[in-house]
């Protein structure tokens, strides 16, 4: 066994004066190879220490946020007609929530629609016109070109003695009325072009408010405008809700942040990228890790605290928007010795285990003796054990009320001896 300071030069000072007490102290707690033999075996599970991982750390309480929460809101009046959604669904961008009943929107909307059908119909005739009027306009042009020809043979044949004059005169008042008709074929060809850009411009202006009266009748359809859950619905079928009118909240609680006061004595060991951990405030259990994404440079006039801010992943989805944590700022982590809280007795004030000796009895049983540790910070459900205990020693973590100095022992039917492990809290 290892060199250890005695029981009874521990609690020495606290019996000292009382010759009787040291008495049966010495018998109850140094027990005769007769005594330990006589006393029953205990059964109880045996943890070998190792060397875990300790952290400093200081525990916060705070409320969770959202990354982003957005108000649902109605573009337009009217009642409600259909709810799409519940509440406490996931929703995606622009997703319809709620349908609200066709009102004064949905005549002007297909008055527009059928305004663009009259301008585009106007627009056709336009185009049938133009087609006619360049037909024309070609035949007049044939005629033009051949009534040309007919005067410069006429004049020639004047000029041989061939014809008449009054033959030439005839030609010549053809061409100027095939002339005068390419003029008037121009005109009506022009007029049709105008004609088309006039439709063209009406169809235009009657597309426009076509598309302005289909944004009124896409109001009807009240959208999520973020990704993310929906909260609690406050209208119902049949509620009439007048523009801007808040209806519901969308959440985005892939993560969620949680603002933390420090007292600007830690301020020192503040910087961003610190383990945070999530604590249910109640059971302690663990709910989620994260790290500190932001630290003001500032400290509060009126808290005396520094503000930081730190992020969690909301993976299983058991964190919620407004849910109270307490939460624990990971200062510093090193490796240290951890004991289960239910190994440690106490005694007059003082903290003791019971340790398995390093040799059995006089009988061959292997049996406890108390050893006075000093304790530090509780992690989860282990002590840190600042002195008292080394690695490699065994203590025994079951049937601790049955346990007193010197009582053999053994191991429950199929307990292995266990380790230590790293605190996970």
């Amino acid at each position: 066994m290892k060199d250890r300071s005695p029981l009874l030069s521990y609690l020495s000072p606290l019996l000292m004066g009382t010759a009787l007490s040291l008495s049966v102290l010495g018998t109850s707690c140094r027990p005769t190879p007769e005594a330990s033999a006589a006393a029953p075996v205990v059964p109880v599970d045996v943890e070998t220490i190792q060397s875990g991982t300790v952290k400093t750390s200081t525990e916060f309480v705070g409320q969770l946020e959202a990354t982003q929460i957005a108000e649902v809101r109605t573009e337009t009046q009217g009642r409600i007609e259909r709810i799409l959604v519940t509440p406490g669904q996931e929703v995606a961008a622009g997703q319809s929530l709620l349908v609200l009943r066709p009102d004064q929107a949905e005549p002007q909307f297909q008055g527009a629609i059928a305004g663009v059908d009259v301008a585009m119909g106007q627009r056709d005739n336009a185009q049938k016109s133009l087609d006619i009027a360049k037909a024309q306009r070609d035949t007049v042009q044939s005629t033009l070109n051949f009534d040309r020809a007919n005067v410069d043979r006429a004049q020639k044949l004047v000029a041989a003695g061939g014809l008449a004059q009054i033959r030439l005169d005839e030609a010549q008042s053809k061409l100027e009325a095939s002339q005068n008709q390419l003029i008037a074929a121009n005109e009506q060809v022009a007029a049709a072009e105008v004609a088309i850009q006039q439709a063209n411009a009406q169809i235009r202006q009657a597309q426009a408010q076509a598309d302005a009266s289909q944004v009124s009748v896409s109001f009807r359809n009240v959208v999520a405008p973020v990704a993310g859950v929906l909260d609690n619905l406050t209208v119902n079928v049949g509620d009439y809700v007048s523009v801007g009118q808040a209806v519901t909240r969308v959440a985005q609680v892939e993560s969620l942040f949680l603002n933390i006061e420090v007292p600007p004595e830690r301020a020192n060991q503040l910087r961003t990228g610190l383990t945070v951990e999530l604590l249910d405030p109640n059971s302690k259990q663990q709910l989620a890790t994260g790290n500190l994404i932001f630290v003001s440079p500032t400290v509060n006039a009126n808290s005396q605290s520094i503000l930081t801010r730190a992020q969690f992943r909301n993976v299983e989805g058991r964190l919620r928007d407004g849910q109270f944590v307490a939460a624990r700022i990971i200062w510093q982590t090193q490796p240290g010795i951890l004991v289960p809280t239910t190994a440690i007795s106490r005694l007059g004030g003082k903290d003791f285990v019971f340790l398995v000796a390093e040799q059995a009895n006089e009988s061959g049983q292997n049996f406890v003796t108390l050893q006075p540790v000093n304790l530090g910070a509780i992690q989860g459900d282990r002590y840190q054990v600042l002195s008292g205990l080394e690695q490699g020693d065994r203590i025994a973590v079951s049937n601790i009320l049955r346990l007193n100095d010197g009582v053999p022992i053994a191991p429950e039917s199929g307990a292995p001896e266990s380790g230590a492990p790293d605190s996970g809290l």
